[in-house]
């Protein structure tokens, strides 16, 4: 199996690069941007042309495989046994399309609900962030490790939400107020693969979001978990990877135990 899953990660990195080159060619063109919501979560002419970038690439060495992308919005509902690739072309698409220099092209697969293979790709700083199961992560070859800290007040938490639905929009205030109750400090960067990645990195400290799919953190959770950190539900539990679910990401130990007990926290009206 590790020699599968080796081959494997060569074929997510390579399908994540060409998914990178393909984004840089986009930056400098007039951009077709399409609503999926009343005016928040969106899509781009570049998300369409990297995925079929990617999903060009892995099929051409794994032309048996599954290969799911967010632009075609698969069903997440239940478990996906078997092999399963994730694609999420443009991790970031708000930042890209405003010019704020925070993407990437994320690339994952999973067996049976595991995450096993990952590939995150920032074209921009040409960072290549990749792991296997069992195998640990790394940044363009260098061994990357969670940070070392203590506790959530220790850390930085990223904390988001991309609806315009109110009620989705109350409990991300809820969430942030929470989570800048216990923690170092809190941020809302976009592109959930690239924040785990730097999660993974050491440079942030947890990540908490609702109702994930597997595009955006099956290879987020991979790369966190070989890091030394864990990845679970709001209640501290280990989840399948094939469905969406509740995240809270971070270095493990105590912060870990305490971003998840904060997610229950509740306040009072204006107090």
């Amino acid at each position: 199996m590790t020699d599968d899953l080796s081959e494997l990660a060569g074929v997510a990195e390579r399908a994540a690069r060409a998914g990178g080159a393909v984004l840089l060619e986009y930056q400098d063109k007039v951009l077709e941007v399409t609503l999926k919501d009343a005016r928040v979560d969106v899509s781009s002419s570049a998300d369409l042309a990297a995925q079929e970038a990617v999903i060009a690439a892995i099929l051409a060495e794994r032309p048996d495989d599954v290969v799911l992308g967010e632009e075609d919005a698969p069903d997440t509902s239940a478990p996906a046994a078997g092999l399963r690739w994730w694609v999420d072309p443009l991790d970031g698409t708000r930042a890209f399309i405003d010019g704020f220099p925070w993407f990437a092209t994320a690339v994952s697969v999973t067996l049976d609900g595991d995450p096993v293979v990952a590939a995150v790709y920032d074209p921009l700083r040409d960072e290549l962030y990749a792991a296997v199961r069992g195998g640990g992560a790394t940044c363009n070859g260098r061994p990357l490790h969670v940070s070392p800290a203590d506790g959530a007040a220790e850390v930085v938490v990223v904390v988001q939400a991309q609806s315009s639905d109110p009620v989705v929009i109350a409990e991300f205030a809820r969430l942030m107020r929470a989570m800048l109750t216990v923690s170092g400090g809190v941020r809302f960067p976009g592109a959930p693969a690239l924040v785990m990645a730097h999660i993974a990195a050491g440079h942030l400290g947890g990540y908490v979001e609702r109702d994930m799919p597997p595009w955006d953190v099956a290879g987020g959770r991979l790369l966190v978990e070989e890091a030394g950190g864990r990845v679970t539900d709001f209640e501290g539990r280990p989840r399948d990877a094939s469905t969406r679910y509740d995240v809270v990401a971070s270095s493990g130990g105590a912060v870990h135990d305490q971003l998840v007990a904060a997610t229950g926290m509740r306040f009072e009206e204006g107090r």
